[in-house]
């Protein structure tokens, strides 16, 4: 994702450029002359174009809601460049590179900085703020339901994404009941038809025993299940999803698809009192 990540930087900084070009007065600041108003105008149309191109990269690559909150923080990060580095921009009106010099020789008490000094400063400045923030990009773990195990499947007429919050074991709780914690996103137009959604292990024998209710009326639904003593490779998921309609639809999925670690903390488990038991030894 780091590619997308850098595009949509690049992108959005090259599209607050063009607008910046737009306006008078930051066009005399960054060309030392005021363009006619048809250049204006064109860069104006490019800068909302290139915006709307970032914009459409992040939805491309990350989804509609995931992409344009993506969109909005590198636009953050892109504006905050840009204004730090207009200030230092060489190209500026002489009367207003006068008018610093003059005000940086009233109020300074200390002798200024050397003018390369502070442009070097200025651009690491610059330079650290998308590093850091690439950096805490990549420390943030990616999201259940973003990952590449996450389960594809259809259920009635919805499709959705199904995964296990996270890759450890169960919890055990009072009386060493295994739990486990599961996240369902249905699809954005399958969403709003959707009245309840249910999952537990093994299938339902009826609506009421469908299993623990899906916390969460849209977007990344929620729910923590108990898991059978007796759960093993074979055992199923079963979503149970009850539309606005009143009709009640299911999918099975293998727990082995969705919770490898799972099942094999189970597996584990079982072979443990059979490795306790040793033969008999044959009698002298």
């Amino acid at each position: 994702m780091t590619p997308v990540h850098l595009a949509i930087l690049l992108i959005s900084l090259a599209g607050f450029a063009a607008l910046a070009l737009a306006t008078e007065r930051h066009a005399e600041h960054l060309l030392g002359r005021l363009p006619a108003p048809q250049w204006r105008l064109l860069a104006r149309a490019i800068g909302w174009a290139l915006l709307a191109i970032a914009l459409a990269l992040g939805i491309g690559a990350m989804g509609t809601g995931v992409g344009i909150t993506l969109w909005l923080g590198w636009l953050s990060i892109a504006a905050l460049a840009l204004v730090f580095a207009f200030p230092k921009w060489p190209w500026q009106p002489q009367q207003r590179a006068a008018a610093r010099r003059a005000r940086t020789a009233q109020a300074a008490a200390l002798p200024p900085a050397p003018p390369r000094l502070r442009r070097w400063l200025a651009a690491a400045l610059l330079a650290a703020v998308p590093v850091v923030f690439l950096l805490a990009l990549k420390a943030t773990p990616i999201a259940p339901l973003l990952r590449a195990d996450a389960f594809a499947g259809q259920v009635g007429p919805w499709s959705f994404r199904l995964a296990e919050s996270n890759h450890n074991v169960p919890d055990l709780v009072a009386m060493d009941i295994p739990m486990k914690s599961y996240q369902v996103r249905f699809c954005e137009d399958c969403d709003a038809q959707i009245r309840a959604a249910y999952l537990k292990v093994n299938k339902p024998r009826s609506l009421r025993a469908a299993g623990i209710v899906l916390n969460g009326a849209r977007w990344n639904r929620t729910v923590d299940i108990q898991l059978p003593a007796n759960t093993t490779a074979d055992s199923m998921l079963w979503l149970t999803v009850v539309g606005k309609d009143g009709e009640m639809h299911q999918a099975p999925v293998r727990l082995a698809d969705v919770s490898p670690a799972t099942v094999a903390w189970f597996k584990q488990r079982e072979d443990k009192p059979q490795a306790g038991r040793q033969a008999p030894q044959p009698a002298q």
